[in-house]
């Protein structure tokens, strides 16, 4: 069984550009911080990530041509960074929130890639801790 790690051990083994986005919602969302050991690196099957987060209005265009240039790296398998997901049971959407990686979920989604490396927190789930802000009230939310 793998070792959990804390957000922040993992950001420094290889650095999630937008880190800061992900700390902020980890905080709002699910009352914890970079500190939390609940995080484990996974590959994770991308039919099972929020079917909400898929982008519907693919008219902007440097949009469009993120997830385009993302899915020539995934038709030449090359490496992406790993997705930060969230792991939580919503059988109608999907059992992974994602934090960051929206570029590179709807290029896998698109070019129906089955898994994608990702830092997975279980909070409060599957063995993992409870928040540690003091409001668990917020996590619920």
């Amino acid at each position: 069984m793998a070792t959990w790690s804390t957000l922040a051990d993992l950001h420094r083994s290889e650095s999630c550009k937008d880190y800061d986005v992900v700390l902020d919602n980890l905080a709002v969302l699910y009352s914890s911080t970079e500190e939390l050991r609940c995080w484990k690196s996974e590959v994770v099957p991308v039919g099972e990530i929020d079917r909400f987060q898929i982008m519907d209005d693919l008219d902007d265009h440097d949009e469009t041509q993120r997830v385009e240039t993302l899915r020539s790296v995934l038709r030449l398998n090359d490496p992406v960074p790993p997705l930060v997901l969230v792991h939580g049971i919503t059988p109608d959407r999907g059992k992974y929130f994602l934090l960051d990686g929206c570029h590179r979920f709807n290029a896998a989604h698109l070019e129906g890639t089955g898994s994608l490396p990702a830092w997975v927190a279980h909070i409060d789930c599957c063995g993992g801790p409870s928040p540690d802000m003091g409001n668990a009230s917020l996590a619920a939310e």
